[in-house]
């Protein structure tokens, strides 16, 4: 910066203060645009960076019509006085200050308004709503949250923000029975955009199962102390089957999504996951198919109701249709087939009992029996090597 830019930036300071704030942020813009002034009068490049301020990064954001000095008091003479003060955000925003002081963020100021929106380029919230401000946001929180982080394969990573799901000012921890993200309400948090799909959960057996739930399972005293995106930790809200960051898609790929319903559904079903696994669908599926019927398939997803409930899509009313939409042809008879029968419980599944029983017994005598027979053929056969070889040396003796 020439000497005379320095002269006239002093001068232009010292009489700003009989000028609006548009052309008291232009005469600020005189000394804070410029890198190398600021440099010489701050200790490291950082300090310098943090001070450079050119007017053009403000344009066309959320502040584009305010002027320094709407922030920034006292600063009209250079050197800058003591008294100088900034104005806090929360003169002008006082009700996203009020949410943030009850939020998260709040303790310890672990991140302030700044942190999120930035200084002098702040978004506006319509921009925010669009693709390019949606990824700056979210990118402001995985700077923080580095873990949670989206990967590419989620539906919702560069098209969902954080805050749709995460409250934007007030964040609340996930085990927070305030926070939008825990179960007792991610009905409503999901449903805002997946308004259908939350209308028949409501009405669903695992909605039941939420209400229900008065805290912790295994006398726990917060349920910050377990994972609530995978089961059977959490009550059985949205995460608990599809899982917060990372959920597979529903459309595409159709086996790497029903294997993550299998898992999610035997994390609290586990007898039933287990007695899945032997059966054909089971095996199927862990094979990669992704024609194999899984939990859904037959269950249903967000209609789920007890067997003997008449809604229930595997109740004896609804059973045989449930089984034609994957086999067309099935007759009345086809539908008594058990897929969770376990051969291990004799009296709700005394025929599956004593037919593994019959079967495993009937296999061990089999393999006993020829094995033992394998046994005495090969002590014959050695006995006799042994008698020929004695003959045949005998013989060789007698000639000599």
């Amino acid at each position: 910066m020439r000497i005379v830019d320095v002269v006239v930036c002093m001068a232009g300071l010292a009489g700003a203060a009989s000028v609006d704030a548009q052309q008291a942020g232009g005469r600020c813009d005189l000394c804070h645009a410029e890198l190398e002034f600021l440099r010489q009068h701050t200790e490291t490049l950082e300090e310098a960076s943090a001070l450079l301020v050119p007017s053009v990064g403000q344009r066309g954001t959320a502040h584009d019509e305010r002027g320094c000095a709407d922030c920034h008091s006292g600063y009209r003479r250079y050197p800058h006085p003591g008294t100088a003060a900034t104005a806090s955000c929360a003169e002008c925003h006082p009700d996203p200050a009020t949410e943030w002081s009850g939020g998260v963020h709040a303790v310890d100021a672990a991140a302030e308004c700044a942190s999120c929106h930035g200084v002098h380029d702040v978004a506006s919230s319509a921009g925010l709503g669009e693709t390019p401000g949606l990824r700056e946001m979210n990118g402001a929180c995985v700077s923080c949250h580095f873990e949670p982080r989206m990967p590419a394969s989620d539906p919702h990573a560069d098209s969902v923000a954080c805050t749709a799901c995460h409250e934007a000012h007030g964040t609340r921890s996930p085990g927070d029975p305030e926070a939008g993200v825990h179960p007792l309400n991610q009905h409503a948090t999901c449903g805002t955009c997946h308004d259908q799909v939350a209308a028949e959960w409501e009405r669903d057996a695992h909605r039941e199962a939420v209400n229900e739930t008065s805290g912790p399972p295994d006398g726990g005293t917060s349920l910050d102390e377990f994972d609530l995106g995978h089961p059977p930790a959490a009550p059985p809200g949205c995460t608990a089957c599809h899982g917060a960051h990372g959920m597979p898609a529903v459309s595409g790929d159709g086996a790497v999504f029903g294997r993550s319903v299998v898992a999610a559904c035997s994390g609290c079903h586990e007898e039933y996951g287990e007695s899945f696994a032997d059966s054909y669908h089971g095996q199927a599926s862990t094979l990669g198919s992704g024609r194999a019927a899984t939990c859904q398939a037959c269950h249903t997803a967000h209609s789920i109701h007890a067997t003997e409930d008449p809604r229930s899509s595997v109740s004896e009313e609804n059973l045989l249709k449930t089984c034609r939409a994957c086999h067309p042809g099935a007759a009345v008879n086809f539908a008594g087939f058990q897929p969770h029968a376990d051969h291990a419980d004799r009296e709700r599944y005394p025929h599956v009992y004593w037919s593994y029983r019959f079967m495993t017994a009937l296999l061990v005598g089999v393999f006993t029996v020829f094995g033992l027979h394998t046994a005495l053929w090969l002590f014959r056969v050695t006995l006799d090597g042994v008698r020929l070889m004695r003959a045949g040396t005998g013989t060789r003796e007698d000639r000599s």
